[in-house]
């Protein structure tokens, strides 16, 4: 058989035939979803009367291709159920990772925005959810989160603050030296 639909063969019983049941997608958009967010899980059916979804997050119905919103607490297994016309059943599931709070950069500030060359330009920042951090160029303070540098020419100031999970945010700044 070619093109779209199942390959498996139609169940004849009582005179009548009956295609089985089928998913053929079931996955989450994102296997990890920050905490608080929101991530997409999305199925496609065929030959199906009636679906469950466990946990319940959503209504789902008999659809090819259809995706919808979730948002878990905590890590949690989806198990998608197809029932078919002809009594049969057919379930996938699909784990999603909720990670910790993103990291955070914020009140990322500059003494000032244009400096001669050789001055000194101080960029100062807050962290939040931040496991460790990168700045440059310049001398790094960690303990205050300030940056230090006697620039010579126009310099883009880069705050990096990674946290759990691999998850990243980037502020940046340009001092123009004159």
């Amino acid at each position: 058989m070619s093109g779209c639909g199942s390959t498996e063969a139609p169940v004849v019983t009582s005179g009548k035939t009956v295609r089985p049941v089928k998913i053929t997608q079931f996955y989450a958009a994102d296997k990890m979803i920050p905490k608080g967010l929101t991530g997409k899980l999305c199925y496609g059916v065929e030959n199906a009367t009636k679906l469950e979804m466990n946990p319940p997050s959503e209504d789902v119905w008999p659809a090819l291709s259809r995706c919808f919103e979730i948002s878990p607490k905590r890590q949690t297994t989806y198990t998608l159920t197809a029932f078919g016309q002809d009594g049969t059943k057919e379930s996938k599931s699909v784990e999603v990772k909720v990670a910790g709070e993103p990291p955070r950069i914020y009140d990322l500030a500059v003494s000032a925005a244009e400096v001669k060359k050789g001055e000194l330009v101080r960029v100062c920042f807050k962290l939040q959810n931040t496991t460790k951090v990168k700045a440059g160029p310049g001398k790094f303070a960690p303990g205050i989160n300030c940056l230090n540098d006697n620039p010579t020419k126009t310099t883009t100031y880069r705050v990096t603050a990674y946290g759990d999970d691999h998850q990243e945010d980037i502020g940046t700044v340009t001092v123009k030296v004159r």
